[in-house]
């Protein structure tokens, strides 16, 4: 007897045995109680599965063609046969020890377990129909095995890698709307990508990992078994950055070693949004363009069109002594030579501070010099710029006399000269600028037959001069706000600029949008003497509206005695507690700023006592509106005031009207009439949005009412 005829009847004893156990776990897998190196076992499951999948297709070859590789005795390949089912009994095993885990969503482990298991019956009723000679039976069943394994395979790299894994490389052909960088919000299309690559194949809906989801905000905020991702009390401890920091080694690292690690330009990015607070709804050019988040984020955007230079790497500690608080140096993208230069604060600025950039110069290729107090002789200086492509010279005063210096400038693409007073002798000197790819001249006081003969001597050049006849309309910049203080006593004064002196400024203060039939005309500064929530458009003939500015103003009023919340704020969102409401800090869009308190799973209810009866003609709610991060108007709104007898009366019930679709967030105040003398007590009730409309990603799921300042008037 060979050493093959002895193992064989071992391997079939040992085969009945697993489909045994096996059965015995698929009936009574949700009643049976693992013990730890059982998971252990099960965790084996990735490692054991790649041993049977070949052995299985070897044996598929050798049974269809069995003189391949010489082997002719039918012992020889039952044994290969016999290995290959007890490896995959095995691999069977592990992976329902593996399930018992956790952490699986069932619409995906249901269908990869059971054709796992198919894999197993059918192979062994192939290896039973060719020991009994069914050739046929065996052919079929080696067939319908063999497929189950590539179908088994898939559903196992859905949930392993995500449901897309296998024809992701084939999306990638697809074309898909690119998103401008003025559009694109942080998280969805910077965030959210690197995400879906390298965390949501354990952090999704189709594995939780830890009860933990990182694909949309909702789960972010919820957080997972070891809390939530983002700590808003300190963003530098928050877990998504702990865990990407930790060794490769450390067994919380994340990803996990042997999967795909982030890069450290991705790990940047999610250091630079966690650090800016983690902003969910925010668009990438909001930030600040000498923030670290904007300038690894513009890089993304600007791939296509990146440029390669020739010229060497500034010296970073010269960068670092070149940077201060009124001027900004930084890579025009990650890993670029060229470098953007900026200047800020008016009052800090002269010519020198162009001359100590001199170590620079071959470096620079993008200048922002708008709102500086340059003069023409001091374009000279900038024609030393022998890389400049971009020029911002917007609002600097200079006449034109110097641009026939910036004519060296063989490099130059874009030049910005708008709200400049330019002389005629300008148009010349521009029309020599041959390479020009755009040239901005609004505002300028060039007569339109001048702008004219830009245009022709320019073909190539796309010259943007503001408001012209051909059909086209350009909208209005937002016009700027400007107060003291947005929470007053008595009265605060109000002012409103806007750079193009010619427009007018319409604005409200009853949270309606300005526009042609319903606005008050901004004519210089004003004071505002009681609570408003100030909305302000631009407008002038030839320009489309402006977009809407806002900015809430509450005056400070009557403070309760007693303030009691009946339910506590969000763990998460839950400020200095009720004194949050009182502390005429006035929170932003900022959510996370610890000037909010948010309320989802209970309503926001609180009781306000009074000493002395008061006589109130008001009461206002300082509220927060953000679609995109699950953040609504209240809907419903509840008021009810008690005099000396103590008994609440109903005074007001609104429901207020909810917005259509994500709208960027906005600071809004409610405010309703009271006209009551004697009160004693005034309770008010705002209850989450439940559900969540239709139209909205989080349809069906709980919202969000945040509020920060209750003013009593």
């Amino acid at each position: 007897m060979t050493e093959n005829q002895r193992i064989i009847p071992i391997l079939e004893n040992v085969l009945i045995v697993l489909h045994g156990i096996v059965l015995i776990l698929t009936i009574g897998q949700n009643f049976i109680s693992l013990p730890v190196f059982l998971e252990v076992v099960g965790r084996m499951h990735p490692l054991l599965l790649h041993f049977p999948i070949v052995l299985l297709f070897l044996t598929g070859l050798l049974f269809w063609y069995p003189n391949w590789l010489g082997i002719q005795t039918k012992s020889a390949l039952r044994f290969l046969f016999l290995a290959s089912l007890v490896l995959t009994g095995l691999t069977v095993l592990a992976g329902l020890f593996l399930s018992a885990e956790g952490g699986y969503e069932e619409d995906l482990l249901f269908p990869h377990q059971w054709t796992g298991l198919g894999v197993f019956w059918t192979g062994t009723l192939w290896y039973f129909f060719w020991t009994k000679n069914k050739i046929q039976a065996a052919k079929f069943s080696s067939l319908f095995a063999l497929a189950l394994v590539l179908v088994a395979g898939h559903l196992g790299a859905n949930i392993t890698h995500g449901s897309d894994y296998l024809l992701a490389p084939l999306a990638k052909l697809e074309e898909k709307p690119e998103v401008p960088l003025e559009e694109a919000l942080a998280f969805d299309h910077v965030i959210k990508p690197i995400l879906e690559q390298k965390c949501i194949s354990c952090h999704g809906p189709n594995k939780k990992k830890g009860e933990l989801r990182l694909d949309e905000m909702e789960f972010f905020l919820t957080g997972g078994e070891t809390g939530p991702a983002l700590d808003n009390a300190n963003w530098e401890k928050s877990l998504l950055l702990h865990r990407i920091f930790l060794p490769m080694e450390d067994e919380e690292h994340m990803p996990p070693k042997g999967k795909i690690q982030l890069t450290e330009q991705e790990i940047e990015l999610l250091q630079a949004w966690v650090l800016d607070s983690a902003r969910f709804d925010k668009k990438v050019n909001q930030y600040p363009q000498e923030s670290t988040f904007f300038t690894l984020a513009k890089g993304l955007f600007d791939d296509k069109d990146r440029k390669t230079y020739d010229f060497p790497f500034a010296d970073k500690g010269t960068i670092a002594k070149l940077n201060n608080e009124y001027r900004v140096i930084q890579a025009i993208y990650p890993d670029s030579p060229g470098l953007r230069v900026s200047f800020f604060g008016k009052s800090q600025f002269n010519s020198n501070s162009l001359d100590e950039l001199s170590k620079i110069r071959e470096q620079v290729v993008d200048l922002n010099l708008q709102n500086m107090p340059l003069k023409d002789a001091d374009l000279d200086k900038l024609a030393k710029f022998p890389n400049l492509e971009t020029l911002n010279l917007n609002f600097t005063g200079i006449n034109g006399f110097g641009l026939s210096s910036l004519t060296k400038l063989e490099h130059l693409q874009e030049l910005s000269l708008s709200g400049n007073p330019l002389s005629e002798d300008a148009v010349s000197h521009l029309g020599k600028m041959q390479n020009l790819a755009e040239l901005y001249v609004w505002n300028t006081q060039l007569p339109a037959s001048q702008l004219t003969t830009l245009s022709a001597s320019l073909p190539d050049t796309r010259v943007e001069s503001g408001f012209e006849d051909d059909g086209r309309l350009y909208q209005l910049n937002a016009p700027v706000i400007e107060s003291e203080k947005t929470i007053f006593q008595d009265k605060v004064q109000v002012t409103m600029k806007h750079p193009i002196g010619s427009v007018k400024v319409f604005y409200t203060l009853d949270n309606s949008t300005p526009d042609s039939s319903n606005h008050i005309v901004y004519e210089g500064p004003f004071f505002l003497e009681k609570s408003a929530n100030l909305k302000a458009r631009a407008f002038a003939q030839g320009w489309l509206g402006s977009p809407e500015r806002q900015t809430v103003f509450l005056k400070s009023g009557i403070r309760p005695d007693q303030i009691s919340l009946t339910y506590p704020p969000s763990d998460r969102y839950k400020g200095k507690g009720a004194e949050t409401l009182f502390d005429l800090e006035k929170g932003d869009i900022d959510f996370s700023s610890g000037n909010w308190l948010g309320f989802k799973d209970t309503p926001f209810e609180i009781e306000l006592g009074f000493a002395d009866p008061k006589e109130i003609q008001n009461i206002a709610f300082s509220l927060l509106s953000a679609e995109g991060s699950y953040i609504f108007p209240p809907a419903k709104v509840e008021i009810w005031v008690a005099d000396e007898s103590g008994n609440f009366q109903v005074l007001s019930s609104e429901t207020p009207e909810m917005p259509t679709q994500v709208r960027e967030s906005q600071l809004f105040l409610k405010e309703y009439p009271i006209q009551k003398s004697g009160v004693r007590k005034v309770k008010v009730r705002l209850s989450p949005i439940n559900p969540i409309p239709s139209w909205h990603p989080g349809a069906g799921q709980r919202g969000w009412v945040f509020v920060d300042e209750i003013l009593i008037n």
